[in-house]
């Protein structure tokens, strides 16, 4: 059977959709590696299709932007950090679907009371999407691959490694890895690595994938088939 792997969507629906469509994907087919949050336009949108897409038989993990919106929305993570990194636009996703004027990122800063309403409104209204972040996977591992957001610690490995590395390691990982096993991981974008949005091939046995599209790079697919790797990508619109 195929896989595709799709990772860091960041709101960016039409993107996802149409690669989708580009990849002929079937539900069982989709591993997703996190990030359906912040910064794109459409970040609820992007999170009920990924949502819609796993109750017919996809995988979706948990990324760093997930967790910290789950942060926020419990009060464990400030404003400041999460607003300025993305988290302005899946508040305003939120408000945007219950017909409530947007908010700005200097309104929630400068007045908390502003801030726990906003938070209470999110919590009140979308339990569904909440619960399904909130049971994420950190990681899935077949006799072939580990599918992982951002990376395992390389000295640690797989069984060692913490929460908060699976969700936020990068160069460490992405250099120092050197496990039988092949880890295909999204979070640090691949022009960071090999200064181009295409998937990365490391020699070390890790693959990249994530193409930075709601930066206004591209949205990628990994197609994995008969131990053969190939790719499709659609440009940020």
């Amino acid at each position: 059977m195929r896989q595709i792997v799709i990772s860091d969507i960041h709101g960016c629906l039409a993107e996802l959709d149409i690669l989708l469509h580009k990849t002929q994907a079937k539900p069982e087919e989709v591993i997703f590696l996190g990030d359906y949050v912040d910064t794109g336009p459409n970040s609820l949108d992007v999170l009920d299709r990924v949502r819609e897409w796993c109750s017919q038989g996809a995988t979706a993990l948990m990324g760093n932007h997930d967790h910290l919106f789950l942060q926020w929305l419990e009060d464990k993570e400030i404003i400041f950090y999460y607003g300025n990194i993305g988290g302005i636009a899946t508040i305003n996703s939120c408000l945007q679907r219950l017909g409530i004027e947007r908010v700005e990122y200097s309104q929630l800063l400068n007045n908390q009371q502003k801030e726990q309403e906003v938070r209470k409104i999110i919590q009140e209204n979308f339990r569904d999407q909440i619960n399904f972040l909130q049971s994420r996977p950190l990681f899935q591992r077949d006799s072939n691959f580990i599918f992982v957001h951002a990376g395992i610690h390389p000295k640690k490995g797989l069984e060692k490694t913490t929460k908060v590395e699976f969700l936020n390691i990068r160069e460490e990982f992405i250099y120092e890895y050197n496990h039988p096993e092949t880890v295909i991981f999204g979070h640090t974008p691949t022009r960071r690595i090999h200064k181009r949005n295409s998937v990365y091939f490391g020699t070390n046995r890790v693959i990249g994938i994530d193409g930075g599209c709601a930066f206004g790079g591209q949205l990628n697919a990994l197609i994995i088939e008969d131990g053969k790797f190939s790719q499709k990508s659609v440009l940020k619109l």
